[in-house]
């Protein structure tokens, strides 16, 4: 197990195009750290620094302390996995398997032990003889972890590796990447876009916006304790609801004493809204509803408040909501998020 540390890292691209600002982060000796975030956030660049296919413009990244900035990729010691498995065709899974031990000199009896026992971990011992072209999208997957198994790396990168995958085998695989890394007890990074797969994957998440982390923690405490408004709505299916302290006040609610005078932005979970006769706290508005998706048991609302901007999203029990139909929410207080108008900044609750 090794750990890894990112201090001060920048990216900038020619034209000065910065793509990090200045990445602080420490990840702990067999620890599943997940990026998670959207599309052009810096995520996989950072990634790719960390396993030098990328240079990096200033700032240092280290390996058990040792300063990696100008070490060759395959000096670094870490095993990458990719999204499109970069397997070679024309070899069978065992070739795939063995080659990356051949170019690094390894005898012949250690490699078929070291391919033997990676088969046996990732379940593919049926399919050493077979192409990557009679492979499913899972199995493929499977042999380019297995590739990255062989090696007994120092650390573990993933790059969005399920984003090629349907739904129902993402959620298979998410299983399978989750207990081999902890059978393997080794460091390992992985990066997605997909919330989801972040918050059933990490030890800690890093949430990144824009070049710049936005807040690590685990997935509970990004959840229950979001640091700025971008977080509240990143994390979470759906997202926090985000209401404008200023259209509420409107209406006679007494939020607590930290608002400031320019006004904040009040938030709180689906589930945590009342609806209808369960509407029974301190802060209850009125509204229509617009749209009802029934997942089962549950169903998502979506209410039309007047002077509320965004639908505001209810998690309800139960299937009997009706669109056009008017409804009470209730809010209650030991729910609410306060954040910054301005700056999106987590407010305490006084």
């Amino acid at each position: 197990m090794s750990s890894i540390a990112i201090n001060g890292a920048r990216k900038v691209y020619s034209g000065n195009v910065t793509a990090l600002h200045g990445i602080d982060l420490e990840v702990e000796p067999g620890e599943l750290m997940v990026l998670v975030g959207p599309s052009g956030c810096g995520k996989s660049t950072l990634l790719r620094m960390i396993a030098g296919l990328e240079t990096i413009t200033s700032g240092t990244i280290a390996i058990d302390g040792r300063v990696v900035n100008t070490v060759e990729p395959a000096a670094r010691d870490i095993a990458m996995v990719f999204q499109n498995y970069a397997l070679y065709p024309h070899m069978s899974v065992r070739g795939n398997l063995e080659y990356g031990l051949k170019n690094r000199g390894v005898g012949r009896d250690d490699r078929q032990a070291l391919v033997a026992e990676a088969a046996r971990i990732l379940e593919l011992e049926p399919y050493l003889d077979r192409r990557p072209a009679a492979l499913s999208g899972g199995q493929r997957q499977r042999v380019a972890m297995g590739r990255a198994i062989v090696r007994k790396p120092r650390a573990f990168l993933f790059d969005e590796p399920l984003s090629n995958l349907d739904a129902k085998l993402r959620g298979q695989m998410r299983v399978e990447i989750r207990r081999l890394q902890k059978t393997l007890d080794t460091t390992a990074i992985y990066v997605t876009h997909d919330q989801l797969e972040a918050m059933t994957l990490a030890d800690r998440l890093v949430v990144m916006n824009a070049g710049n982390i936005e807040q690590v923690g685990t997935p509970t405490e990004l959840y229950e304790r979001p640091r700025t408004t971008f977080v509240a709505r990143f994390i979470g299916s759906p997202g926090m609801n985000l209401l404008q302290s200023v259209a509420l006040l409107t209406r006679g609610a007494q939020l607590p004493d930290v608002v400031p005078q320019s006004g904040c932005i009040v938030g709180i979970r689906p589930e945590d809204i009342t609806l209808g006769e369960d509407a029974r706290a301190a802060l209850s508005l009125e509204g229509r509803i617009e749209a009802v998706e029934i997942l089962g048991k549950e169903s998502l609302v979506y209410v039309a408040v007047a002077g509320v901007d965004e639908l505001v999203t209810v998690r309800a029990v139960g299937g009997r909501w009706q669109p056009a139909a008017n409804v009470t929410l209730g809010l209650p207080f030991e729910h609410l998020h306060l954040f910054h108008a301005q700056t999106g900044q987590r407010l305490a609750l006084s």
